[in-house]
């Protein structure tokens, strides 16, 4: 478990590598596009043949948390007479989610957002495997606007990353960076006492993913209520809690209105 972008899915491959198992026997799945109790059934159904090529079979649930309650009972029967040639690897941003009892028939790891030091190394080691040479500014600049996610890192580095002259290099690595400042006035907008048409010119500017949007609020958010520094922050995040991946900009909207229209009467 732990935020998007900082290797959960990687980490369950790097493991279905250690258990030498094979593509055909290996089952990846996203809980949010199939997050029914027939999905449980058909796995189970499939848990019971022998692997086709290695010694085991590994089913990966990414976004584990987005199934059913019914689905979760199901997957949680599956856990307590699980067949000796297979493994479950749930990955999830929102652990609390998921039933207790799922909770402790796992064993849990625990990744998290890495330090600015980190990611240039990461970013480094990624430049020489590609024979590229970038000027370190312009790792420390994509390392600082990444927010600590190695997925986002790699993102900005291959969008900029055939680019020429430094010049032109750190002025994408730039509007990249002011593409994210957009997060920062929605954020400001949020916790003060902004009009919804405020609200929606920075809405209307906004040229991210709404779910990428609402991970970067809920981050925002976060560190605000740690530091006590703004109460509203605490609304703000039940309101972003709901995953966009569905209903995108209109669910964006909606959760921004919400905190300021609705919340405000």
């Amino acid at each position: 478990s732990g935020p998007s972008g900082c290797g959960k899915t990687t980490l369950a491959r790097i493991l279905k590598k250690g258990f030498n198992c094979s593509d055909q026997d290996y089952t990846e799945l996203n809980a949010a596009n199939v997050r029914g109790i027939e999905t449980i059934r058909e796995i189970n159904r499939t848990c019971q043949f022998a692997p086709m090529i290695s010694s085991c079979r590994i089913f990966l649930l990414d976004e584990a948390h987005k199934l059913t309650n019914d689905a979760q009972n199901a997957l949680l029967k599956l856990l307590e007479d699980t067949p000796s040639h297979v493994y479950f690897i749930l990955c999830t941003t929102e652990p609390e989610k998921l039933i207790k009892t799922i909770r402790t028939r796992c064993t849990t790891f625990q990744v998290s957002s890495l330090p600015d030091r980190v990611i240039v190394s990461l970013l480094k080691d990624v430049c020489e495997e590609e024979k590229v040479d970038l000027p370190k500014e312009a790792l420390t600049e994509i390392a600082k606007i990444s927010e600590g996610s190695p997925r986002q890192a790699l993102v900005i580095l291959d969008s900029v990353i055939d680019i020429e002259t430094d010049e032109d290099l750190l002025k994408a690595i730039q509007d990249y960076s002011v593409r994210q400042s957009g997060i920062f006035d929605l954020s400001n907008a949020l916790l003060g006492k902004s009009k919804w048409k405020d609200i929606i010119k920075i809405l209307m500017s906004l040229d991210m993913e709404p779910e990428n949007v609402r991970y970067s609020i809920l981050g925002i958010m976060n560190s605000k209520l740690m530091k006590g520094e703004n109460n509203k922050a605490s609304y703000i995040i039940e309101e972003f809690l709901d995953s966009f991946m569905y209903s995108k900009k209109a669910g964006l909207s909606n959760a921004c209105y919400r905190v300021v229209v609705l919340r405000e009467e």
